[in-house]
């Protein structure tokens, strides 16, 4: 147990500075764009990232996530829509599209890239045995071997990155792909959509607490995936 939770606060630590210092070029073109309007109002945390998700970097932020989730982040779209399901934010359905225009440009990059398996098996949670069962969905069904991916714990770069070694005809691969990944992301938003009454009073009032809670709850599903695939 002690060592588990040793690796727990390593990887916590690891997987919480990625993604703040993926979050801050945009959050720092945001404060920099209503800078005087921020100095004036001061408002809390709270305040600043509902006004943050409503701004056009919040749309930015979105599309890069879930273009570079595709070919080389490690970090699942899906962490930002659980924390944007529970703020007062407006239209939140709307980001799904987004989603979507991040995740074809991430496709279309993973797959025109076609990285080898050794740079793929240095990125982070991403091991040899993830690789071989790609391979083997690839071999047994085809291009609809894409479907494994939502719920198998293998980073939906692996397939895209893997589809040139099987000839498939990719225009076709990149659509499957695409419904994929929105199938997976509908059934979160579902989910998290039935949270919101019985969560939202508190969540509102500690998004910091929310966005810990969901680091770390990403950070041992990392590590669970890991785990299961790891030689």
């Amino acid at each position: 147990m002690a060592d588990y939770l040793m690796t727990l606060f390593q990887q916590f630590l690891f997987v919480f500075v990625s993604i703040t210092l993926f979050f801050l070029p945009f959050a720092g073109a945001f404060w920099w764009r209503h800078r005087k309007a921020i100095a004036a109002k001061k408002p809390h945390f709270n305040q600043f990232a509902e006004l943050f998700f409503t701004s056009r970097e919040s749309n930015a932020l979105i599309v890069t996530w879930a273009a570079a989730e595709a070919f080389i982040w490690f970090v699942l779209p899906e962490f930002l829509l659980f924390l944007i399901i529970f703020m007062k934010v407006r239209h939140k359905f709307d980001l799904l599209k987004y989603d979507i225009i991040g995740t074809i440009v991430g496709t279309i990059v993973g797959v025109i890239w076609h990285a080898p398996a050794s740079f793929l098996t240095t990125l982070p949670f991403v091991h040899e045995n993830m690789l071989n069962q790609v391979r083997e969905w690839f071999s047994d069904w085809g291009v609809w071997g894409i479907f494994f991916q939502p719920f198998s714990g293998v980073p939906f770069k692996v397939f895209n990155h893997l589809a040139l070694d099987f000839n498939f005809y990719i225009p076709f691969f990149i659509i499957l792909a695409i419904i994929a990944r929105i199938t997976r992301y509908f059934i979160a938003y579902e989910i998290t959509k039935a949270l919101y009454p019985l969560l939202h009073k508190y969540v509102r009032k500690h998004y910091a607490v929310l966005f810990l809670i969901a680091v770390l709850i990403f950070t041992m599903l990392l590590m669970r995936v890991s785990q299961i695939y790891a030689p």
